[in-house]
């Protein structure tokens, strides 16, 4: 199946800052005025016509397989894989558990950003074999960054870690957990980066981490910048209430 059908997206973990609401359900299941942020998520894969969905759950898994099936069952093939030591393993280990499913490139993407539709669709849309989605850093915003040149090729990735108190962010993106993953990308890099991840032990780390080694090594990535559309990343009770006066509507246009 050509990589335009695939998507993986990683859903494993409980999402423990979100507190009580993810006691009884897995975090991708929090809702947004009313729609859940898988949900949104799916709905736009889906209106965008890809056809196989693979779904890496974890805490929770049967509720979250049975939210999906219920709400898009018949509009798409989806694949679920189950993190059985989710809550030992970081997202590193659950990209990996999808390996199969990677030959031909895919799309990936963390289910905790809640977006507009036009977001996914021009990123979908976009003919560069690897990108990176990204949007102008702001002090709200937390996590992995980069710097990019005039014609927007990434230069610079850098983690958490790597940015240290007095880190310059006035010409630095955030990036969004979504990423299109090219077949050369995948059978050239990527998955022997993962298997050699994996085999050391080392489920604890992020797949960001393998993307920022291929950045330094002069792999070519397109930043693709949301330009003003809306999205936001859920990871607390905090972001949850900044998401909800951002999306007014049942579903972001």
């Amino acid at each position: 199946m050509p990589m335009k059908n695939t998507a993986i997206i990683l859903a494993a973990g409980r999402g423990s800052r979100l507190k009580e609401l993810s006691l009884e359900q897995p975090k991708p299941m929090t809702e947004v005025n009313n729609i859940s942020i898988i949900k949104n998520l799916i709905r736009q894969l889906v209106a965008n016509k890809i056809e196989r969905i693979v779904v890496v759950v974890g805490y929770l898994a049967d509720k979250l397989k049975s939210h999906i099936l219920e709400n898009f069952g018949a509009e798409s093939e989806f694949i679920f894989i189950e993190n059985e030591i989710f809550d030992k393993t970081n997202n590193i280990y659950s990209l990996y558990l999808a390996e199969k499913y990677m030959s031909e490139g895919f799309y990936l993407f963390e289910a905790d950003v809640f977006c507009e539709n036009k977001i996914v669709y021009e990123f979908l849309a976009k003919d560069e074999n690897d990108i990176i989605l990204i949007d102008k850093y702001t002090t709200a915003m937390n996590g992995t960054v980069v710097r990019f040149d005039e014609n927007n090729h990434v230069l610079k990735m850098y983690l958490n870690k790597d940015q240290g108190e007095n880190f310059d962010f006035s010409d630095a993106y955030k990036t969004l957990n979504f990423y299109k993953l090219s077949k050369n990308f995948v059978e050239n890099y990527l998955l022997e980066k993962l298997r050699k991840h994996i085999a050391g032990e080392n489920v604890h780390s992020y797949y960001e981490q393998i993307i920022k080694e291929a950045v330094d090594e002069g792999h070519d990535f397109y930043g693709l910048v949301t330009a003003s559309h809306k999205w936001w990343e859920i990871d607390t009770i905090e972001d949850l209430e900044k998401a909800e006066k951002m999306f007014t509507k049942s579903f972001p246009s």
